[in-house]
């Protein structure tokens, strides 16, 4: 009788060092259910790595509905199952982390093109004004914003062709309008070129503030140059391409 007394505890004390993490997980979603008690056990973390573990492999497979397999391999263990998706979420880490270098690296480097190719070449507003076109009748078809842009040549090279944006902010820093420019006149070294442009502020479909910007004296904006490429003579080239 006392031996059957040390053999239940023994028994019992097995039972108590039951480890949960040694459970294989089932293989149909429904039978998670049966886990709870050995999932309970668990730490947060454990249970979300889990968690994460068994809706990937799931989902990896296009799961449908409850009753659908959890496509987790055979035999694999709640212990597995997390260590498999401790490795999954580093190696994402790991991805995201040379993502976010590269990134870093290609708009550092677009900084230091756009930083040469505005001491390369200045963009100012010459002049700018609201024209009105009449018809024969004396009618008011259409009003146009007339604008000049200089272009200076900063390099000892001279320049065939400049391509870029220039964008105008009002005192908030906020948009008031954008042209995108091609300008093929040559421009010797150290000169300058003028380029002529024009657009309806009647007749527009942009969000354009032309007829703002217009009124507007010069210590209200702020003139940003966005050049693409800078053409050389020589057939050299600077560009904003990463």
């Amino acid at each position: 009788m006392k031996q059957w007394a040390l053999a239940a505890i023994f028994v019992a004390a097995l039972s108590g060092c039951h480890n949960p993490k040694n459970t294989e997980i089932p293989e149909r979603l429904d039978g998670l259910t049966a886990l709870k008690t050995d999932i309970d056990k668990l730490s947060a973390e454990e249970r979300e790595l889990l968690a994460g573990y068994v809706l990937r492999s799931s989902l990896s497979q296009g799961l449908v509905g409850a009753g659908e397999l959890t496509h987790v391999p055979k035999g694999t263990t709640i212990a597995q199952a997390i260590e498999q998706q401790r490795v999954f979420l580093a190696q994402q880490k790991t991805e995201r982390e040379r993502q976010e270098k590269l990134k870093t690296e290609l708009q550092q480097k677009k900084e230091q093109q756009m930083t040469q190719m505005r001491e390369a070449v200045t963009v100012a507003v010459v002049s700018k004004k609201i024209v009105p076109e009449v018809g024969r009748s004396g009618i008011v078809l259409d009003e146009k914003l007339e604008v000049d842009f200089a272009y200076r040549n900063n390099t000892q090279k001279q320049i065939t062709g400049v391509k870029g944006r220039i964008v105008i902010l009002d005192v908030f820093g906020d948009r008031l309008s954008a042209f995108q420019v091609s300008n093929d006149d040559t421009i010797p070294a150290g000169q300058s070129s003028v380029w002529p442009g024009s657009r309806s502020v009647r007749y527009t479909v942009s969000d354009n503030q032309d007829r703002k910007w217009a009124e507007l004296s010069e210590d209200k904006y702020t003139v940003v140059w966005e050049p693409e490429m800078i053409v050389f003579s020589d057939g050299t080239q600077l560009n904003s391409a990463p």
